[in-house]
Order: C-alpha cells, then sequence, then structure tokens
C-alpha cells in the first residue's frame, strides 16, 4: 500500500482547522475545481440548490453509464490528491477519506448553515452562491464561494466539452464572511443590460432545513454603475416590496445584515 498519501482523522480535521484559520484572517483559500460529474458523483443531486441541468443530464446518463463514470471520477479526483488513502486500523483493506480541501466543500455542499444563492433573472446564467460552513459552537467559520468558471481550453478537457452539464466547471473557494460580503456586493453593483434592457440580480438567503431550502430575506438589484436599484422582498404578499437606491457601501451595509441575521 502507498503510505505518501495517508492522513489519519486528526490530522485531516487540523488540515482543515487551518484553512480554515487563513481564511478568517483574510486570505482568500483555493479549495478546488470539479466538474459538473464529479460532482455528482458526490452526491451533488442529492444536495440542496444543485444544479437542475446538472441534475437532469445525471439521470439522463443512464445507469451503465453512470457505473463507468463514477469509477473514472472517483480514479481522477485520487490522482488530484482528493481522495486521500485511509487505512482502518489493523487493516490492510483499502479505503479513501475525502482531503481536507475536498471535505470542506462537501460540509459546505451538504450541510450548510445557511446559503446565500443569486440569479439573473430571464437569462440562462450560472451564478455565485455562498455557503456558510461551520459547527455548533460556531455556525460560521468560513464560507465557500461556488463559483462557474470556463472549461480549460487544453487537451485534456476536449472530450469534458461534449458531456454538456455535466462538464461544467465550478471553482470553490473559502473566505471570511466579510470577504463574502465584499465580493457579493461588487458583482452585484455591475450592470447588466441588452437592448432588452436591465435584468435584476436576485440574491437569496436560504436556510438548510431537513434538505431542503428555506428562503429567509431576498433582495433584488439593478444597477446603474455607481448606485443600484434595490428591491426588497415581503415575506407577506400583502405588503408591497419597498425599493430604495443604494450606494456600493450602502449595499454592501444590506448584504452584511442578510448574511449575519437572514434579514434585512
Amino acid at each position: 500500500m502507498n503510505t505518501e498519501n495517508l492522513m489519519t482523522p486528526l490530522e485531516r480535521e487540523a488540515a482543515a482547522a487551518r484553512l480554515l484559520e487563513r481564511a478568517a484572517a483574510g486570505e482568500t483559500v483555493e479549495l478546488t475545481v470539479l466538474s459538473g460529474l464529479e460532482r455528482c458523483v458526490l452526491g451533488g443531486p442529492a444536495q440542496a440548490l444543485f444544479e437542475q441541468r446538472v441534475m437532469n443530464a445525471w439521470n439522463e446518463f443512464g445507469e451503465k453509464n453512470r457505473t463507468k463514470a463514477m469509477d473514472l471520477a472517483l480514479d481522477a479526483l485520487r490522482e488530484r490528491g482528493l481522495l486521500l488513502d485511509d487505512q482502518p486500523e489493523g487493516s490492510d483493506a483499502r479505503a479513501w477519506s475525502l482531503s481536507p480541501e475536498l471535505g470542506l466543500v462537501q460540509a459546505a455542499r451538504e450541510r450548510p448553515s445557511f446559503v446565500v444563492a443569486t440569479d439573473v433573472v430571464n437569462k440562462q446564467t450560472r451564478c455565485l452562491q455562498f455557503l456558510a460552513v461551520g459547527d455548533l459552537e460556531q455556525p460560521v467559520r468560513g464560507v465557500v464561494i461556488e463559483e462557474p468558471v470556463a472549461l480549460p481550453s487544453s487537451k485534456p478537457y476536449e472530450n469534458t466539452k461534449k458531456m454538456g452539464p455535466l462538464g461544467w466547471m465550478t471553482r470553490y473557494l473559502l473566505v471570511s464572511e466579510a470577504a463574502a460580503v465584499r465580493i457579493l456586493t461588487e458583482v452585484a453593483m455591475v450592470p447588466r443590460q441588452d437592448q432588452a434592457g436591465s435584468y435584476p440580480y436576485d440574491i437569496r438567503r436560504f436556510k438548510h432545513q431537513d434538505g431542503k431550502p428555506v428562503t429567509e430575506a431576498g433582495v433584488s438589484v439593478i444597477s446603474a454603475g455607481a448606485t443600484a436599484h434595490v428591491r426588497l422582498f415581503r415575506q407577506d404578499p400583502e405588503i408591497p416590496d419597498e425599493v430604495t437606491v443604494l450606494t456600493a457601501e450602502e449595499l454592501g451595509t444590506l448584504l452584511a445584515r442578510v448574511f449575519a441575521t437572514g434579514s434585512w
């Protein structure tokens, strides 16, 4: 057995804690990049707020193809160091555990304290998601950003282009909550318009409860550059939504409240 890549559970836990400490200190920590196929193999379709088009492609892939894809994907994850050798005590059996980086991604995807999801209204666009990760004592120790990225043009990825949504790539970053708010504010303030008009940028905070997303708060942003028209969603349909004009600094303050409290 190759023992070069062995880590005990305590070593993995300590390594994950160091990653969270780096993010808390203000660093943007690169965790990994996963394809849609890899995310499905890692249980993505069972997670709340998983991309519907990727899930549909996985369901339509067929049982035989899924079985083969799982073996290939797991081998690729091992080669990239995202799955680590793990040897149960007193056993020669081969087993695997998640690397600290992949472990944080999976914890954020499967058991987030909350999720802040974004969407460009009336556009087929993949958008950012922010997944808070923590524990019972400290529900938010960091925020994992799920960022769609373009498929590399190099040769190893040529076949991936033919896979449709299963080939879509997603980058995972670990940041502090304050950094997540700053990044989202900058993205929200970017004007989105074409000949058909301006497109609202919707931001919603969800609480992950019993495997399902429960909406807590939401805003819709239409930016003109220096300022933005912001609509605050009301949970009571009888009460009209409030619309206000905010600067980037004011929007950042509002989004910080949404992250921290689930309300604005």
